[in-house]
């Protein structure tokens, strides 16, 4: 199995940063890479599930990551390539 990340990582001055990899053999260790990468731009920042609107489309399990103001740094999901699932 691998798990691909889709990762937003938002800069209002040079623009949002994008980044997609499917290196993962399970997703603690996704959910492990976004955090380090979060941590680049804020050390003291909490993770929560993404509300999302009914009418509005978002993968699965998206998560917003929020700095230590309060503010949103960006977005990210992991999610299992459902051509590497094992049945």
């Amino acid at each position: 199995m691998n798990v691909l990340l889709i990762i937003v990582i938002f800069n209002l001055e040079t623009g949002s940063e994008v980044e997609t990899r499917m290196d993962f053999e399970d997703e603690p260790s996704c959910h492990a890479a976004a955090l380090e990468a979060f941590q680049a731009s804020d050390e003291y920042l909490e993770i929560l599930a993404m509300e999302v609107h009914v009418g509005q489309e978002m993968l699965d399990d998206t998560m917003i990551a929020y700095g230590t103001s309060g503010g949103e740094i960006g977005i990210y999901a992991c999610n299992v390539l459902r051509s590497t699932e094992r049945r």
